[in-house]
């Protein structure tokens, strides 16, 4: 079966100029290895994480991690479902991307990785974060200041305080459509997985019910 190949009908969350954003965004940002930020990024934050996705280390800094042979295939496994779910993204109905993230979310009961509610909303912010926001240059800040600390000997006016990251980055924004899009396909990515997670355990649990009443 294709990726394409689901028959549920469920109605699209995203408009198509959301779409578009969340492709071009998605351009800069698979180029610039943001699978394995994202990854490196959950494990700061959460060092749990680690243990998550089965990676074994003597230290968790980022030195140790890029000597780890499952750090880098658990990158690229974050990074090529996210690659897969956006290249079908208005070519393929929206419900297979939500079926791709319901196996996840299977797979994930079978190997007993439970990130439970607080390390799914790390995961879905962590990954529109990296996602959204590029690399940016605070070089020019610098030297646009001089010793008394105004812009070019000018006193700081609204303009001259919006952070330079903000400035060059035109995805930093929490009103951008790519940020917005991003958040929102995020969201069904993380309830589709805990969804297929939970009715998997569910089952599970009620066919222990059914076996122990047979053998009683």
């Amino acid at each position: 079966m294709g990726l394409c190949s689901s028959k549920k009908r469920m109605t699209t969350e995203m408009s198509d100029e959301e779409v578009a954003a969340i492709r071009d965004v998605w351009v800069r940002a698979k180029t610039d290895n943001v699978g394995k930020k994202i990854l490196q990024t959950l494990i700061e934050k959460r060092p749990k994480f680690a243990e998550y996705f089965g990676i074994q280390s003597e230290s968790l800094d980022i030195r140790a991690l890029n000597q780890s042979k499952e750090f880098h295939l658990q990158a690229h496994r974050i990074q090529n479902f996210l690659d897969t779910a956006v290249g079908s993204l208005g070519f393929c109905p929206i419900s297979s991307v939500y079926d791709m993230a319901h196996r996840i979310g299977q797979i994930h009961f079978y190997r007993g990785v439970n990130f439970g509610a607080d390390n799914w909303l790390v995961f879905k912010k962590v990954t529109v974060d990296q996602v959204t926001t590029g690399a940016t240059d605070s070089s020019k800040e610098k030297d646009e200041t001089n010793s008394n600390g105004t812009a070019n000997g000018k006193v700081d006016t609204d303009t001259n305080l919006i952070p330079i990251a903000d400035a060059n980055n035109v995805y930093s924004g929490e009103n951008c459509l790519a940020r917005l899009g991003w958040n929102k396909l995020m969201t069904v990515i993380v309830r589709e997985m805990k969804r297929g997670f939970l009715e998997e355990a569910m089952r599970n649990c009620k066919e222990e019910d059914n076996n122990g009443l047979l053998s009683a």
